[in-house]
């Protein structure tokens, strides 16, 4: 008796479990043989983004309504409450380039670029890829013009620095596009602009590494060039600085002896080779003078002498160091 009963509650058991799994089969066919319905979020009644139509087809039409009437405000706010109500639609897509447009158009070009950044991150492959990124180009190219004129007491300048950051992120969307060098290259100005000067000779030197092709090559080996000399003139001190300087400024007139900034690449090299000079000096000076250190003091003129021969301490040093050399043969006959 107690086997019988045990074998009824084993078939019990093995008929409530074959139940759940044709249950639970027959749900999810039910489910995938459903169209699929994207989950609304729960809307307030005081939120200003609400949808003005109950699905993002007839939600884009009247928002596009709404811009054919030049009412460019509600355009913008229905454009966006489609893309938040229904953000996995394929409406969503336009709606988000649509606002971004009218977000360019009403001046607020920074906070555009940001929504054709959402655009590019969201919706690949369902908007014009080179169209929008031509239009963050030309947002961010603008904050390195020159502004000129005033309003009231406020004079209107250039702001690089908000240039950075959208060069930097057309440059990671985009490495291939064809304004790429470009892009690289005015990422070096904007650094430059900025007084960003390290990072604006690694721009520069990224321009020659990565497109070494491109038209822009000449420009930026200058422009590193002439940011290494903008450090060593402020470090005019530090002479491996003014060696580092001098090193690209002979590498971009052998590479480019015709260039246009020919005549300024040998203004700056005879002033870092000047500035070198006079710290060569003053090694020698303070070995000869302060130290009292006459062997040193004789090695640092030879050299000076040396690697300077047509500067002004020339003389000086040549003079210097004939008076040492004798100083010492009489110490030592």
């Amino acid at each position: 008796m107690c086997a019988d009963m045990c074998k009824s509650v084993t078939t019990y058991a093995a008929f409530c479990v074959l139940t759940a799994l044709l249950m639970t089969g027959a749900a999810g066919s039910a489910q995938a043989s459903r169209p699929y319905e994207e989950e609304k979020p729960r809307r307030s009644r005081f939120s200003l983004l609400r949808p003005a139509r109950s699905n993002p087809e007839t939600q884009l039409q009247y928002a596009d309504h709404l811009l054919e009437k030049n009412r460019h405000r509600g355009a913008r706010r229905q454009y966006r409450a489609l893309v938040r109500y229904w953000p996995h639609s394929r409406e969503a897509a336009r709606a988000q380039l649509q606002y971004a447009r009218l977000l360019e158009d009403w001046g607020r070009e920074s906070r555009a670029f940001e929504e054709y950044e959402k655009l590019i991150r969201s919706y690949a492959g369902l908007f014009p890829y080179n169209e929008v990124l031509e239009r963050q180009f030309h947002i961010a190219a603008e904050h390195l013009e020159e502004r000129r004129g005033r309003f009231l007491f406020f004079r209107k300048t250039a702001t690089p620095e908000r240039a950075i950051p959208k060069f930097e992120s057309l440059l990671e969307n985009a490495p291939q596009w064809n304004r790429a060098p470009k892009v690289q290259y005015l990422l070096g100005r904007a650094h430059e602009m900025s007084r960003r000067y390290e990072l604006a000779a690694h721009a520069y030197e990224t321009v020659e590494a990565r497109y070494p092709r491109s038209e822009f090559v000449e420009d930026a080996s200058f422009g590193r060039a002439r940011v290494l000399y903008r450090i060593a003139r402020e470090q005019r001190n530090y002479d491996r600085a003014a060696e580092t300087a001098l090193i690209a400024l002979n590498m971009f007139l052998r590479a480019y002896p015709e260039s246009e900034h020919r005549d300024e690449a040998l203004a700056y090299r005879e002033t870092l080779t000047t500035q070198r000079a006079r710290i060569a000096w003053k090694k020698a000076d303070y070995y000869d003078r302060i130290a009292r250190r006459p062997r040193a003091a004789l090695m640092a003129y030879e050299m000076l002498m040396q690697d300077f021969p047509q500067s002004e301490w020339h003389v000086f040093a040549e003079s210097r160091a004939a008076e040492i050399r004798s100083i010492l043969e009489k110490d030592n006959p």
